[in-house]
Protein backbone atom coordinates (compact mmCIF):
# COMPACT_ATOMS: atom_id res chain seq x y z
CA UNK A 1 0.00 0.00 0.00
CA UNK A 2 2.81 2.39 0.91
CA UNK A 3 4.52 1.74 -2.42
CA UNK A 4 1.29 2.52 -4.29
CA UNK A 5 0.74 5.76 -2.35
CA UNK A 6 4.33 6.86 -2.99
CA UNK A 7 4.25 5.99 -6.68
CA UNK A 8 0.93 7.84 -7.08
CA UNK A 9 2.10 10.93 -5.13
CA UNK A 10 -0.73 10.39 -2.64
CA UNK A 11 -0.68 11.25 1.06
CA UNK A 12 -2.70 9.72 3.90
CA UNK A 13 -5.02 12.47 5.11
CA UNK A 14 -6.16 10.70 8.32
CA UNK A 15 -5.81 12.67 11.56
CA UNK A 16 -5.77 11.14 15.03
CA UNK A 17 -5.97 7.49 16.02
CA UNK A 18 -9.68 6.87 16.59
CA UNK A 19 -10.63 3.37 15.29
CA UNK A 20 -12.33 3.25 11.90
CA UNK A 21 -13.25 -0.44 12.21
CA UNK A 22 -15.14 -1.93 15.16
CA UNK A 23 -16.22 -5.57 15.23
CA UNK A 24 -16.48 -8.19 17.95
CA UNK A 25 -14.36 -6.24 20.39
CA UNK A 26 -11.73 -5.46 17.75
CA UNK A 27 -10.96 -1.77 17.36
CA UNK A 28 -8.58 -0.95 14.51
CA UNK A 29 -7.54 1.95 12.31
CA UNK A 30 -7.66 0.23 8.90
CA UNK A 31 -9.51 2.74 6.72
CA UNK A 32 -7.51 5.54 5.16
CA UNK A 33 -8.34 8.72 3.29
CA UNK A 34 -5.82 9.11 0.46
CA UNK A 35 -5.37 12.45 -1.30
CA UNK A 36 -2.89 14.69 -3.04
CA UNK A 37 -0.59 16.86 -0.95
CA UNK A 38 -2.36 20.01 -2.20
CA UNK A 39 -5.53 18.85 -0.44
CA UNK A 40 -3.77 18.34 2.87
CA UNK A 41 -3.97 22.03 3.79
CA UNK A 42 -7.59 22.29 2.60
CA UNK A 43 -8.97 19.50 4.80
CA UNK A 44 -10.15 20.45 8.27
CA UNK A 45 -12.09 18.63 10.96
CA UNK A 46 -11.18 15.12 9.73
CA UNK A 47 -12.89 12.74 12.15
CA UNK A 48 -14.27 9.25 12.55
CA UNK A 49 -18.02 9.41 13.14
CA UNK A 50 -19.49 7.75 16.24
CA UNK A 51 -22.97 7.63 14.70
CA UNK A 52 -24.55 4.20 14.34
CA UNK A 53 -24.04 2.69 10.93
CA UNK A 54 -24.99 -0.69 9.49
CA UNK A 55 -21.37 -1.70 8.97
CA UNK A 56 -18.27 -2.53 11.00
CA UNK A 57 -16.58 0.42 9.30
CA UNK A 58 -17.34 3.85 10.69
CA UNK A 59 -18.01 6.90 8.53
CA UNK A 60 -15.10 9.26 7.97
CA UNK A 61 -16.11 12.93 7.89
CA UNK A 62 -14.10 16.00 6.95
CA UNK A 63 -14.57 19.54 5.71
CA UNK A 64 -12.91 20.76 2.54
CA UNK A 65 -11.97 24.45 2.80
CA UNK A 66 -11.65 26.73 -0.21
CA UNK A 67 -11.97 25.64 -3.78
CA UNK A 68 -10.44 22.61 -5.39
CA UNK A 69 -8.90 23.26 -8.80
CA UNK A 70 -10.55 21.51 -11.70
CA UNK A 71 -8.39 18.77 -13.16
CA UNK A 72 -7.66 19.49 -16.79
CA UNK A 73 -6.82 16.92 -19.45
CA UNK A 74 -5.75 17.21 -23.08
CA UNK A 75 -8.51 16.94 -25.67
CA UNK A 76 -7.04 14.96 -28.63
CA UNK A 77 -10.05 15.53 -30.90
CA UNK A 78 -9.44 19.28 -30.71
CA UNK A 79 -5.75 19.05 -31.64
CA UNK A 80 -4.54 21.28 -34.45
CA UNK A 81 -2.75 18.52 -36.38
CA UNK A 82 -1.41 20.80 -39.11
CA UNK A 83 0.36 23.00 -36.59
CA UNK A 84 1.43 19.87 -34.67
CA UNK A 85 3.23 18.55 -37.78
CA UNK A 86 4.92 21.92 -38.37
CA UNK A 87 6.19 22.21 -34.80
CA UNK A 88 7.33 18.57 -34.81
CA UNK A 89 9.18 19.03 -38.13
CA UNK A 90 10.85 22.19 -36.78
CA UNK A 91 11.89 20.59 -33.46
CA UNK A 92 13.23 17.45 -35.10
CA UNK A 93 15.09 19.54 -37.69
CA UNK A 94 16.82 21.56 -34.95
CA UNK A 95 17.59 18.52 -32.77
CA UNK A 96 20.90 16.70 -32.68
CA UNK A 97 21.81 14.68 -35.74
CA UNK A 98 20.75 11.09 -35.46
CA UNK A 99 23.65 9.03 -34.12
CA UNK A 100 22.42 5.47 -33.89
CA UNK A 101 25.87 3.88 -34.04
CA UNK A 102 26.02 3.12 -30.34
CA UNK A 103 23.64 2.64 -27.40
CA UNK A 104 24.27 6.07 -25.88
CA UNK A 105 23.58 7.83 -29.18
CA UNK A 106 20.39 5.83 -29.69
CA UNK A 107 19.20 6.71 -26.16
CA UNK A 108 19.83 10.43 -26.79
CA UNK A 109 17.97 10.30 -30.10
CA UNK A 110 14.97 8.55 -28.51
CA UNK A 111 14.87 11.19 -25.79
CA UNK A 112 14.96 14.02 -28.37
CA UNK A 113 12.13 12.47 -30.41
CA UNK A 114 10.00 11.97 -27.25
CA UNK A 115 10.58 15.59 -26.18
CA UNK A 116 9.68 16.87 -29.65
CA UNK A 117 6.46 14.79 -29.76
CA UNK A 118 5.40 15.87 -26.26
CA UNK A 119 6.13 19.52 -26.89
CA UNK A 120 4.32 19.58 -30.25
CA UNK A 121 1.28 17.82 -28.74
CA UNK A 122 1.11 20.03 -25.64
CA UNK A 123 1.37 23.22 -27.72
CA UNK A 124 -1.41 22.19 -30.11
CA UNK A 125 -3.86 20.20 -28.01
CA UNK A 126 -6.40 22.16 -25.94
CA UNK A 127 -7.23 21.45 -22.30
CA UNK A 128 -10.68 20.59 -21.05
CA UNK A 129 -12.01 19.78 -17.58
CA UNK A 130 -12.00 16.11 -16.68
CA UNK A 131 -15.57 14.86 -16.72
CA UNK A 132 -16.33 12.50 -13.92
CA UNK A 133 -18.63 9.54 -14.39
CA UNK A 134 -21.86 9.57 -12.50
CA UNK A 135 -22.06 12.61 -10.25
CA UNK A 136 -22.63 12.00 -6.57
CA UNK A 137 -26.02 12.68 -5.07
CA UNK A 138 -26.62 16.01 -3.44
CA UNK A 139 -27.64 15.97 0.23
CA UNK A 140 -31.24 17.15 0.39
CA UNK A 141 -33.61 18.04 3.21
CA UNK A 142 -35.50 14.81 2.47
CA UNK A 143 -32.31 12.77 3.01
CA UNK A 144 -31.67 14.74 6.19
CA UNK A 145 -35.11 13.93 7.58
CA UNK A 146 -34.70 10.24 6.64
CA UNK A 147 -31.34 10.20 8.42
CA UNK A 148 -32.90 11.67 11.57
CA UNK A 149 -35.71 9.10 11.43
CA UNK A 150 -33.23 6.21 11.14
CA UNK A 151 -31.24 7.56 14.09
CA UNK A 152 -34.43 7.89 16.16
CA UNK A 153 -35.48 4.31 15.31
CA UNK A 154 -32.01 3.01 16.08
CA UNK A 155 -31.99 4.69 19.49
CA UNK A 156 -35.44 3.34 20.37
CA UNK A 157 -34.41 -0.17 19.27
CA UNK A 158 -31.28 0.16 21.39
CA UNK A 159 -33.36 1.19 24.43
CA UNK A 160 -35.71 -1.78 23.93
CA UNK A 161 -32.77 -4.18 23.68
CA UNK A 162 -31.23 -2.69 26.81
CA UNK A 163 -34.54 -3.04 28.68
CA UNK A 164 -34.96 -6.66 27.58
CA UNK A 165 -31.40 -7.71 28.30
CA UNK A 166 -31.26 -5.58 31.44
CA UNK A 167 -34.40 -7.22 32.90
CA UNK A 168 -33.22 -10.72 32.00
CA UNK A 169 -29.82 -10.05 33.58
CA UNK A 170 -31.46 -8.74 36.76
CA UNK A 171 -33.82 -11.75 36.85
CA UNK A 172 -30.87 -14.10 36.28
CA UNK A 173 -28.92 -12.43 39.09
CA UNK A 174 -31.91 -12.76 41.47
CA UNK A 175 -32.37 -16.42 40.55
CA UNK A 176 -28.70 -17.17 41.14
CA UNK A 177 -28.73 -15.22 44.38
CA UNK A 178 -31.84 -17.07 45.59
CA UNK A 179 -30.44 -20.47 44.69
CA UNK A 180 -27.20 -19.72 46.58
CA UNK A 181 -29.17 -18.92 49.76
CA UNK A 182 -30.76 -22.36 49.64
CA UNK A 183 -27.38 -24.09 50.11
Amino acid sequence: MVEFLNSSNLEILNQGSKPTFCSGGRLEVIDITPGFFGLLLSITRWEVSSEPFLSDHRHILFTLQGSVPVRLIRYPKGTNWGCFREVLRDKLGRGPHMNMKNEAGLGLDIHCVQQALNSAYENNSPHRPLKRGRQSLKWTSELDSLRREVRRLFKSAEEIINRITGNSIERHSRDIGGSKKGF
